[in-house]
């Protein structure tokens, strides 16, 4: 009976694997992910194990569907460091840049250019440069359960299915529902935010991150180091010019602006053939 169930299983899963992978990775990061969120006083250390959610499903899935191999894939792919230097230097710039347009679009509409936000943090950068490193860090490898499966996992199945632009608002909106156990944490940047703006500027942030992943030849190493970047500047800024948090507004625009661009500039394929 058992060995039947088993078999039965197995051929569901091999024949709908990305229909598991999601369900999977909700399972095990929302059951961890909401207590989390609304007992943070005796529940807030599994915020921590949710965001292996994915990652678990991932190599769970893989495991059934591909075997080995896939399990292998998905290793090499978290270790993919050695891609050429532009991309990294638009994963470590990239989202300081996008941050500041989005400062200056802000000045700009609301006619108060100061320069007491950009003095404040550049004067305590110093002091918090340590910190932000040690942080930054912990991001990387706390995010490794997150790319792992996003990037790493389901990206490559939904680009086989579907254009890559397709392919990314489709993991990008469901990777913003994802997030909805922060939209309760009291204080976190998301609450600040608020899920609309939010779920359009997770779509936003998909496609780039595709541009990126395709670029560096399906790198989840590079994933990782962005989205640890990314998280780490949009915290920095929400300590200096909270304003541009609580109205995303104009950071949502910047993202509307570098997403054209790279559609245009890609010629709509976000460099989904890999580079010889």
């Amino acid at each position: 009976m058992y060995k039947g169930y088993s078999i039965t299983m197995t051929t569901k899963i091999k024949n709908n694997p990305l229909v598991w992978f999601f369900l999977l990775t909700f399972i095990f990061s929302w059951l961890s992910g909401f207590p989390a969120a609304l007992f943070p006083e005796k529940y807030g250390g599994l915020a921590f194990l949710s965001d292996f959610g994915p990652a678990l499903a991932a190599f769970m899935v893989a495991g059934v569907a591909e075997g080995s191999d896939g399990i292998k894939s998905l290793l090499r792919s978290l270790f993919q460091w050695r891609v050429k230097w532009v991309w990294y230097l638009i994963v470590l710039v990239g989202p300081t840049i996008t941050m500041a347009v989005a400062i200056l679009l802000y000045t700009i509409w609301n006619r108060s250019f100061s320069l007491q936000g950009i003095e404040t943090s550049l004067t305590l950068f110093p002091q918090h440069a340590l910190t932000l490193v040690l942080v930054s860090f912990f991001l990387f490898v706390s995010i490794w359960g997150e790319e792992i499966g996003w990037r790493g996992f389901a990206l490559p199945k939904l680009q086989g299915e579907y254009h890559p632009i397709w392919a990314s608002l489709i993991l990008g909106a469901i990777w913003a529902v994802w997030h909805l156990p922060l939209f309760f944490t009291e204080g976190s940047v998301h609450a600040q935010m608020g899920f609309p703006f939010f779920f359009l500027a997770t779509l936003g942030y998909s496609i780039l991150y595709s541009w990126i992943y395709n670029g560096t030849g399906e790198s989840v190493f590079m994933m990782c180091m962005l989205h640890a970047v990314n998280n780490a500047t949009v915290t920095y800024t929400s300590l200096f010019f909270e304003p541009v948090i609580t109205e995303p507004i104009f950071a949502l625009s910047v993202l509307v602006l570098f997403d054209v661009l790279v559609i245009f500039l890609s010629k709509s394929t976000l460099l989904y053939q890999r580079e010889a």
